[in-house]
């Protein structure tokens, strides 16, 4: 585990590293970056995920895994960091496709995963959870954002941001060797329900809506739009 209090952003970070140890043939153990404070945070479709301080911000690194895993790795973190901040008594988690976690419908933590396939692969998942403070949410969505300290009585930032740190890591290594239960915990917490109508915002930036039914054995979310079932692999559910 490496530390900084304020990065460029642990992701970015995690690249550095990446390439460092390609270029100098050394053999990477898993590594978790984290960060205090991020001052251009990588979020999906390259947005800018705003990292003030008063967050948890961290990036996973992990070489060698072969490709099913890293296919499942997106539900697999999602339900490790579920698994944690359900630790700190928050009971009423959720995971909103694909794998941010919110409560009472307000976006308490969200999740990427880059991998890189080759000679060597690559992942990195990272992951901001809000502690202190719960920041303006601006990627276009209705979801409001909620932290931490707005939903658990009694604590700190130190002592949250240990149990979150350490159960985590404890779950991806987990999650990473045996998937299926984890990929089972993601299904079983997610958020939508067979019907919901809602808005998908896809890869490329277009929108469709329609009605939620269900998932592929990938995770991959199936929308009925106009009596037509469509499939999206990626993309960002903003209503």
């Amino acid at each position: 585990m490496v530390v900084h209090q304020q990065i460029d952003s642990t992701h970015a970070w995690a690249l550095r590293l990446i390439e460092q140890a390609e270029s100098e043939e050394i053999v990477l153990p898993t590594t978790m970056a984290v960060a205090g404070q991020q001052e251009h945070g990588h979020g999906r479709a390259g947005r800018l995920w705003e990292s003030p301080p008063g967050g948890l911000y961290l990036s996973w690194i992990a070489a060698g895994l072969d490709a099913p895993t890293i296919a499942s790795l997106p539900m697999v973190a999602a339900a490790a960091v579920h698994t944690a901040i359900s630790a700190l008594g928050i009971d009423r988690a959720e995971i909103k496709w694909p794998n941010d976690i919110l409560v009472g419908g307000r976006k308490l933590a969200g999740l990427l995963v880059h991998s890189r396939l080759g000679v060597t692969n690559w992942v990195t998942v990272g992951i901001g959870i809000n502690i202190d403070r719960a920041p303006t949410i601006r990627d276009g969505s209705t979801t409001r954002a909620v932290s931490i300290a707005d939903l658990v009585p009694n604590g700190d930032f130190l002592s949250w941001s240990e149990i979150l740190i350490r159960i985590i890591a404890e779950e991806l290594r987990a999650g990473v060797t045996s998937p299926g239960e984890h990929v089972a915990r993601w299904r079983e917490h997610l958020h939508h329900r067979s019907g919901d109508e809602m808005i998908v915002r896809g890869a490329d930036g277009s929108q469709a809506r329609g009605r939620f039914a269900g998932l592929t054995g990938e995770g991959h979310l199936r929308l009925v739009i106009d009596g037509v079932e469509r499939v999206f692999s990626s993309g960002d559910v903003i209503e």
